[in-house]
């Protein structure tokens, strides 16, 4: 899958266009998380898909021993750039292909890292991914967009400036999933940048069906990061907690 958008996309650009995702706003998500789910205080963490390792240095700072996992090599170098944590490290995997077996006592997979393959049966594996790295007893979390929500809410245009860039999006439903083009264009260059996104919009039952199916039980649905109950309509995210059986 050389063409793969997920292998273009998560450039140097990725971190202009979402610098607004700071180290802040993931040391409160890892604070919420920790203050209102029923996750273990202690323990080995895999953060599949951990990107530039903000969520995963939130974990290490609070005493976990962290393992991050990431495809693209410009944001696992500034990962490793910033890691200041003996009880973190960081490696090159793609989710579908990682190597764990009853590794990990907590599998996390944040900010919509879920969905990015173009068939069921891949995006499945990588629950079966994660149920395998787990312990027996093992917890899992996927934090994951509400389809609904997104849907009903779709800006399909919009446009932002940064640090002397213009930032475009188009976004638009498509094929069962969410799309996004972003153009990104600045003053030292003609030639606009161009990146694809895309997510599959799977509801909650499939969700559900598809952590049941990789052998995990005991779910709990989340709605937001304030983690208040889901409610299909008005919660704009599906965060999942659930224990490998």
């Amino acid at each position: 899958m050389g063409d793969a958008w997920f292998e273009k996309s998560f450039l140097d650009d990725y971190l202009l266009v979402y610098q607004h995702r700071d180290e802040a706003s993931a040391d409160a998500e890892i604070a919420n998380l920790l203050d209102r789910s029923p996750i273990k205080r202690e323990g080995r963490v895999l953060d599949l898909c951990c990107g530039s390792g903000r969520h995963s240095r939130a974990l290490a700072k609070r005493g976990y021993d962290v393992v991050g996992v990431d495809l693209s090599p410009v944001l696992l170098q500034l990962a490793n750039e910033q890691n200041t944590y003996p009880n973190l490290q960081f490696h090159q995997y793609d989710m579908r292909e990682i190597p764990f077996r009853d590794d990990f006592d907590i599998v996390v997979n944040l900010f919509t890292s879920f969905g990015y393959f173009s068939t069921d049966e891949e995006n499945a594996k990588v629950i079966a991914n994660m149920a395998k790295a787990l312990r027996t007893g093992g917890e899992v979390v996927i934090d994951y967009l509400n389809p609904p929500y997104i849907i009903a809410n779709l800006v399909p245009h919009s446009e932002r400036e940064s640090n002397g860039l213009l930032i475009e999006e188009n976004r638009r439903i498509e094929d069962g999933c969410v799309k996004k083009e972003i153009i990104v264009r600045d003053a030292e260059s003609d030639e606009p940048r161009r990146y694809q996104e895309q997510v599959r919009l799977y509801e909650l039952p499939q969700m559900m069906e598809m952590l049941t199916q990789a052998g995990f039980s005991e779910i709990q649905v989340f709605g937001n990061y304030e983690f208040g109950p889901y409610d299909c309509k008005e919660s704009p995210r599906i965060i999942l907690y659930a224990k490998k059986a």
